[in-house]
């Protein structure tokens, strides 16, 4: 039987960490463990986790490194042949969360990764964006897909060490989908299973306003050239950039735009060195194709 790691990063959401490593307390089996990643927390989390939960391990950073490197840091401590990710603003209801993974894995050996479905915990219901496939009416059911959303997964431990983990670079945004193209680009599956369910609260607790548009933004400039054509490279580039160029205007933050524009286009030549190894064949493009992939035409 696979033994399960969980790993969460966690920044000043103290009693967000606190109900969560609450609801996966004695569910696990023998072998399963729980780490806590704390990116530098100020509100008392690490005190309130040790105090309340010894048996988690507990890495601090003591700055906030970002969610992939915090990820890494958990995957590295841990010894699980599987590693689920949550994120810290989720909840687990679910008595049968850990063998229900399990039971996934063993039922479809060929999946090297494994989405969860996440729900808005006030309507119970799937968001849109949060259905790893273009046509959102199949969030019920099961089906293979081209990747996952971080907040609720579960990785094979020799898929996440074959690809490499999640880009510390990223810091916050589509590392997920930069991780999912080179899974894909190894030749790696991932598949969607509803039954397995997380509560994602979405929690703007302390995180700054500008974040998502500078990281995201930056972020798609940086892995669209590192994986795909060049006409995919610019059709994404310019739609994305009308996006948060709108985002930018709406919110009064052209400042963030501009900034993260600059700061992708400074990360080019790293894009481009990373291209030379990492960029998609044909057949993993035609892959994700027939899945209905994020490519752009």
């Amino acid at each position: 039987m696979p033994s399960i790691s969980v790993v969460i990063v966690t920044l000043n959401r103290r009693q967000e960490i606190l109900a969560l490593i609450g609801d996966l307390a004695g569910r696990g089996g023998a072998g399963d463990d729980v780490t806590v990643v704390d990116n530098g927390s100020s509100d008392g989390t690490a005190e309130a986790i040790r105090s309340a939960f010894p048996e988690v391990r507990l890495i601090e950073n003591g700055r906030n490194r970002g969610a992939p490197a915090g990820r890494a840091a958990g995957a590295a401590a841990s010894q699980g042949d599987l590693l689920v990710f949550l994120d810290d603003d989720t909840r687990v209801e679910d008595r049968e969360f850990f063998d229900r993974v399990r039971r996934a894995f063993a039922a479809q050996p060929e999946a090297g990764a494994i989405a969860f479905r996440l729900l808005d915990p006030s309507t119970r219901r799937s968001r849109s964006f949060e259905v790893p496939c273009r046509r959102k009416e199949r969030a019920g059911e099961p089906f293979e897909t081209t990747y996952f959303i971080a907040a609720g997964c579960a990785v094979r431990r020799s898929v996440h060490d074959a690809v490499g983990g999640m880009d510390p670079s990223l810091v916050y945004g589509f590392e997920e989908l930069d991780f999912c193209y080179r899974a894909i680009g190894r030749g790696f599956r991932i598949f969607y299973r509803p039954e397995i369910v997380v509560l994602h609260g979405l929690s703007r607790k302390a995180r700054p306003s500008w974040r998502r548009l500078y990281y995201f933004y930056r972020n798609k400039l940086w892995i669209g050239p590192r994986y795909l054509p060049w006409r995919m490279v610019a059709t994404q580039a310019c739609a994305w950039s009308g996006y948060f160029l709108a985002e930018a205007v709406r919110t009064g933050r052209p400042d963030v735009f501009v900034g993260a524009l600059c700061a992708g286009l400074a990360g080019l030549p790293e894009s481009l060195r990373r291209r030379r190894s990492e960029r998609l064949t044909r057949a993993a493009l035609d892959r994700l194709r027939s899945l209905e992939g994020r490519l752009y035409y």
